[in-house]
């Protein structure tokens, strides 16, 4: 009796010891708390770059090391001021984002690795919402024009060529000025004015005499105030025949 006792009092003892080692095991990691998960900016102007602060701190018992931190969109910057958080303490992130060309509300994400054994991957939720700006924006009816074959007979004529722009946002559209080479030109008067919901044609002026036999390929700018279409390409090719 008293040596079965005496095993199951060894038992015991060996199994509380167990029990501390691996506690004291357990608690021996870095963990990785963040002051917010989710972060929401408000509501803001397209051209107000907004930031936030995050608290990353180590709870555990171990130094907590940072190894990764990056945004799932460039308009997102992010500065770390510690890469190495010893136990109990903490150190800033902050979230810089650019909401320049979005409209309404938009989410991105944060990923931060670490050698946080039970998170090694945490993920911040920034949402925001960009508030509309009256613009204008530009429709072009034709942006590519193939003349074909062009015979010597009308290399000595002048080729016409007929677009439309068209304004279809809220805001007056600008065209500022359409580049070309000398043997180009067109029909309108700039800087031209075109108000919201409006059409205007245009006549381009493709002067064919000055161009060799063979295929050609000619490029016109049109300089706007649209803010998504700031320059708009027109393509012009063809070939002159015989020599």
């Amino acid at each position: 009796m008293a040596f079965i006792r005496k095993q199951v009092l060894v038992f015991i003892i060996i199994s509380v010891f167990l029990f501390y080692l691996a506690g004291c095991g357990g608690t021996q990691k870095p963990k990785l708390v963040l002051s917010e998960e989710e972060w929401n900016y408000g509501e803001v102007h397209p051209e107000n770059i907004v930031s936030h602060q995050f608290i990353v701190k180590n709870e555990g018992k171990k130094k907590l090391i940072i190894e990764m931190v990056y945004s799932s969109c460039a308009c997102i910057s992010l500065e770390l001021a510690d890469k190495n958080i010893a136990p109990g303490e903490e150190t800033q992130l902050e979230a810089i984002f650019d909401p320049y060309g979005y409209e309404g509300t938009v989410s991105k994400e944060i990923t931060i690795k670490s050698n946080d054994p039970e998170s090694p991957e945490k993920n911040i939720i920034l949402s925001i919402d960009v508030l509309r700006v009256p613009h204008p924006t530009i429709e072009i009816s034709q942006q590519m024009f193939d003349l074909g074959v062009i015979s010597k007979e009308e290399k000595e004529e002048r080729v016409v060529l007929k677009f439309s722009i068209t304004n279809t946002g809220d805001a007056d559209l600008i065209i500022n000025e359409m580049v070309s080479e000398e043997i180009l030109s067109h029909s309108l008067l700039l800087p031209l004015v075109i108000i919201p919901g409006k059409e205007q044609q245009v006549e381009l002026y493709l002067n064919t005499s000055q161009l060799s036999h063979g295929i050609f390929r000619k490029t016109v700018r049109i300089m706007t105030n649209d803010p998504q279409n700031e320059i708009l390409f027109l393509r012009i090719t063809g070939t002159i025949e015989g020599k």
